[in-house]
């Protein structure tokens, strides 16, 4: 843990950046710090936060701006939450408690709001009841050429499932091993209670093969990632606001990442274990890869009568993380509130 007088000063060096865009230096944060320090001191803690890692330096500007682990430390330790938008509680409120709506109406409409409040793409998943009735009946692997190999996952309702793996990112030996133990674990596993076995198909699938987690992710979004999904996508022109996007090359490389999200992307729980927030997870710059590396997600599933709902904010590392998880908490709280009433 940080000290309190370096505590401070990231928590007041992330959130003036998050608001300009710009270097934090320290004469802003000897004018908004709460305690009494000198700016010699200042100087001194920011250089140690530096050093450690928390805070960075742009060759431009004395100033300096937080890394994917000062922005980790603020959102798990600092992150504040500010009054509540009465405004916006009733405008979400309206569109959640519609009687016109129907539930996916309701889901993209307050998605829209959520998106351009926050400058965030929003990308909503949803996967209907039937699902708990599908399981995994049978695997098999078709070798196609020296370089690619095809795995198969025949669901209880007779629909095939698909994914082509490029051998020079994992072995064939391993692609057997891998399929041999999800045969094991997961035959006749109803498709809804498939993410209660991660952690033990984690465990021994690390015990047999390498590059486990890759094929372990593959092989689950495969199988889960039924016909009768839906997925909306909205919010991208607001994304593009913020002036992180004005690569192409790296727009492209988000907008391939939103199209390629399922429902179940979020269920690799190394990143929401230390979250305070239990129910929202959020994913920081190198945490997603380090192509990404100035990319933030942040993640919610709920349940509705229709069956499990995703919700994913997708943006630039300097979001406000403190209003983007009131919005989501706001969100689902609606959504639940809505469900039990029509319970």
């Amino acid at each position: 843990m940080l000290k309190q007088r370096q505590a401070e000063i990231l928590k007041i060096i992330v959130s003036e950046y998050i608001k300009t865009n710009q270097p934090i230096g320290s004469k802003t944060i000897q004018e908004l710090i709460t305690i009494s320090v000198s700016s010699a001191t200042i100087r001194n803690e920011s250089a140690a936060l530096e050093e450690t890692g928390f805070l960075e330096k742009e060759h431009t500007s004395s100033g300096r701006v937080p890394s994917t682990k000062g922005y980790r430390y603020y959102v798990d330790n600092l992150m504040t939450f500010d009054t509540e938008d009465k405004t916006l509680r009733e405008k979400l409120k309206a569109i959640i408690y519609s009687r016109k709506s129907n539930i996916d109406e309701v889901l993209e409409e307050a998605a829209k709001i959520i998106s351009e409040i926050t400058k965030m793409s929003a990308v909503v998943v949803t996967n209907q009841n039937n699902q708990k009735l599908l399981a995994v009946k049978k695997m098999d692997l078709i070798p196609l050429s020296k370089t690619l190999a095809l795995v198969t996952f025949v669901l209880s309702d007779g629909n095939i499932q698909t994914e082509t793996f490029n051998l020079s990112n994992v072995s064939i030996d391993d692609l057997k091993i891998a399929i041999k133990i999800f045969s094991d674990c997961l035959i006749d596993t109803p498709l809804n209670e498939i993410e209660n076995n991660i952690e033990n198909l984690k465990e021994i699938l690390a015990q047999s093969i390498n590059n486990y987690e890759y094929i372990l992710q593959t092989f689950i979004g495969t199988i889960l990632e039924k016909q009768n999904a839906k997925k909306e996508i909205v919010g991208i022109k607001n994304m593009l606001e913020n002036p992180e996007f004005n690569d192409t090359n790296k727009l492209k490389k988000v907008i391939s990442l939103m199209e390629g999200m399922s429902s179940f992307d979020w269920f690799d729980a190394n990143y929401s274990a230390s979250q305070k927030q239990n129910i929202i997870t959020t994913k920081i710059g190198e945490e997603i890869s380090e192509e990404l590396s100035d990319l933030t997600i942040l993640e919610t599933t709920f349940q509705t009568k229709q069956g499990s709902t995703t919700l994913s904010l997708v943006g630039p590392k300097r979001i406000d993380y403190s209003q983007a998880n009131q919005l989501i908490k706001l969100f689902t709280e609606f959504i639940n509130s809505k469900g039990e009433e029509n319970g």
